[in-house]
């Protein structure tokens, strides 16, 4: 049988005398047999280790700055991941603090945006590199020449949010640089202070932007396992779980505004990504955590029930939407808690695949991953993949590759365990998933 990426986790049941109508077939690899025999062993690590592709070679494009300044403006921006700010905002939010004036990180800013735009019309090239390294040597010296002023630090943060999207764009062996440069802007709003002047409309959309891909930065982290799984056997329980560790400066509560329906679910999500707790750990059958759980999943049902603005264009309400449905799965099925998950989840996404997944495109992986990981039948996860397909083709969309073998691997362990007494654990699911591309990716 020929499959093709994520259509490889589906199954191919054959129905001959011979074979027993329960047995099937699965098209899979020596490492997601290696994986589920993993899965199934007492001792759970959820660490991956993947041979790393080697970047495409391209030879150096040069191009007129002020032609790519011109194509930023005009295309690359769209692909610019938001949420509750369009891109045409974070565009003109961006341009402006570059021209501003002639200091390092307004110079950084420029040089941050002329890299993305390089690699957004060329691919990676020296000429994409060149632009990178200069906005990076720039931001050095910004922070080298003293006190940033509220200027300096919204220019300074907004090119280490470019250069944070320059590395999603299309990931390489170095794209989880990404996680730094986000990082980067957030220890530079605590720093300065920054989100006191959130009022004002620039520092807002800027802050409101970083806030978001810090949240789903968490999710990342909080999945990612990245060590041999040959290793595994010389482990002690008690070393099992490590989490990663993470800058102190860099886990700190975005300030989401609650009357902000789209802030109001980052806001949950980053609380249930931060309240989580290994099911090995003894505290996780505290009441307490307990409480946490069903507190969080009362909220994101109150969120649930309430009407999606009219103001929003369909894109952004059907986004909404994925993300109200993905987290309150999210946090229902990585409780691990005794009590069964309500049924109104099966509802939820009943209603999602029979209604906007069917026809709509998804630019937002975070939901798309969680959706995935319930498309247990063949009708739905077709429907993923046509989903993937109409989304690919929009000319704004960074590359998918990490999200595809993230699917492609949960599908693949589903499979192998459908008929297996061992309960897989959803969080070692994830992560399995969330792994097996060669950096952590963004999902964003």
């Amino acid at each position: 049988m020929v499959c093709n990426t994520a259509k490889q986790a589906l199954v191919s049941f054959q129905e001959t005398n011979e074979i027993p109508s329960r047995l099937f077939l699965i098209n899979t690899s020596f490492r997601d047999v290696e994986l589920h025999n993993y899965l199934s062993s007492q001792y759970h690590q959820a660490q991956v280790s993947i041979s790393p592709s080697k970047p495409l070679k391209q030879p150096a494009i040069h191009t007129n700055q002020n032609e790519l300044l011109q194509y930023f403006h005009h295309l690359a921006h769209l692909s610019l991941v938001t949420f509750s700010t369009t891109t045409a905002g974070i565009r003109d939010t961006l341009m402006r603090m570059a021209m501003i004036n002639n200091s390092a990180s307004a110079s950084a800013l420029l040089h941050a945006m002329l890299a993305y735009s390089s690699l957004h019309h060329h691919g990676l090239s020296e000429t994409s590199l060149k632009f990178k390294v200069q906005a990076l040597h720039l931001l050095s010296t910004s922070a080298e020449d003293g006190e940033l002023s509220l200027v300096n630090a919204s220019q300074h943060v907004a090119a280490s949010m470019l250069l944070g999207s320059f590395e999603t764009l299309r990931p390489s062996e170095s794209s989880g640089e990404w996680l730094w440069h986000i990082w980067g802007a957030v220890d530079v709003i605590q720093a300065t202070q920054l989100s006191d002047h959130s009022s004002e409309n620039e520092a807002y959309v800027l802050i409101d932007w970083v806030n978001y891909h810090h949240t789903l930065s968490r999710f990342s982290t909080q999945h990612w396992r990245h060590k041999s799984l040959a290793s595994k056997a010389s482990k002690k329980p008690m070393q099992l779980f490590r989490r990663r560790t993470t800058s102190p400066l860099s886990i700190y509560r975005p300030n989401h505004p609650s009357i902000d329906p789209t802030s109001s679910i980052m806001s949950l999500l980053f609380e249930a990504c931060n309240t989580y707790m290994d099911p090995q750990d003894p505290q996780s059958q505290s009441p307490e955590y307990r409480n946490s759980l069903r507190r969080l999943e009362a909220q994101v049902d109150d969120l649930i029930a309430s009407p999606v603005p009219n103001d929003l264009n369909p894109e952004s309400a059907f986004a909404l939407e994925l993300y109200r449905v993905a987290t309150r799965i999210y946090i229902a099925r990585a409780s691990q808690s005794p009590w069964e998950a309500p049924a109104v989840l099966d509802s939820l996404v009943d209603a999602l695949f029979n209604g906007p997944v069917a026809s709509c495109t998804c630019i937002h992986f975070f939901p798309l991953l969680i959706l995935a990981c319930e498309s247990r039948r063949d009708d739905q996860r077709v429907a993923i993949l046509n989903l993937i397909d109409r989304t690919q083709r929009d000319a704004r969309i960074r590359s998918m590759k990490a999200v595809t073998n993230a699917i492609q691997a949960v599908w693949v362990q589903q499979d192998l365990h459908a008929d297996s007494e061992v309960l897989v654990n959803y969080m070692d699911l994830l992560s399995i998933g969330i792994s097996s591309s060669s950096s952590i990716p963004s999902f964003a």
